[in-house]
């Protein structure tokens, strides 16, 4: 139950996997028969892993603005700094480096807060649909480092560790229960390239990229007989549907150490 890397892994692919069973209820039993069921809309993804992350002793929101997380920060700055008001002009100043978007309105998908209001988020986490949207991810990464960066800056992580993630799945219809994960290659190359670069400019930041492993889906090839005539055995196996991987997939950012060697 501790909020570990590998706490925040297990809960985020049993949601990537619980929306992806979700979808596959949508489909409905006789249209589940002919289709393979992929995520869609994105929401879902965010609505099964946030449910996922939910206890009695945490808050858990959607959609949260990041300039509310911005003002939460300063307040938490500002408070472990009580009697150093030269220390409140310096985070004043920094935090006005941190405009999320030209209106300052961009959201982060799913944050994790703990009961006790005077420590900052557990757990920052942003939702893709799948693996074709590799700029859509990296961007997800900047946004995501972009407020571990501003809670570093604060001096906020010195106590606690703070988690970011970035969800995405790959579903692959043919090829082996490996399929999904093959699909998912040219993606994690992409990304594992770029968080080379952010640990370079980051020293202090941890990162890992890869297919969560435990929750992936295999189905293989489903057939059912269609019978020719009255005679027996007059017939053949038709194809209802083809063979189907589903993988979820994970990038998970921190400043703890346990966010690099944590298994996917």
């Amino acid at each position: 139950m501790d909020d570990d890397a590998e706490h925040f892994v297990r809960c985020i692919g049993a949601g990537v996997a619980e929306a992806f069973d979700t979808c596959r209820f949508f489909l409905g039993v006789e249209t589940e028969t002919f289709e393979n069921a992929d995520i869609h809309p994105e929401y879902v993804t965010t609505v099964e892993v946030a449910k996922k992350l939910t206890r009695v002793d945490r808050y858990v929101s959607l959609e949260t603005h990041m300039k509310d997380l911005r003002r939460q920060a300063g307040g938490l700055a500002r408070l472990r700094s009580m009697n150093d008001r030269k220390r409140w002009a310096e985070i004043a100043d920094l935090l006005k480096e941190y405009r999320f978007g030209e209106k300052d309105s961009r959201r982060i998908d799913i944050v994790v807060r703990p009961s006790s209001e005077d420590r900052p988020p557990l757990l920052l986490a942003e939702a893709k649909l799948g693996i074709s949207n590799v700029a859509g991810v990296i961007q997800d990464i900047d946004r995501v480092t972009c407020l571990l960066t501003m809670y570093h800056r604060l001096g906020l992580l010195d106590r606690y560790q703070i988690y970011g993630a970035i969800l995405f799945h790959s579903a692959k219809e043919g090829g082996g229960e490996e399929a999904a994960a093959l699909a998912a290659q040219k993606l994690l190359t992409t990304v594992e390239a770029h968080l080379s670069s952010v640990r370079e400019t980051y020293p202090w930041l941890h990162a890992k990229a890869g297919i969560l492993a435990t929750n992936a889906r295999h189905q293989p090839v489903q057939a059912y007989w269609e019978q020719y005539g009255e005679g027996e055995g007059e017939g053949e196996s038709v194809f209802a549907k083809t063979s189907f991987t589903f993988a979820p997939g994970l990038i998970l950012l921190g400043n703890g150490e346990d966010v690099a060697t944590v298994a996917f």
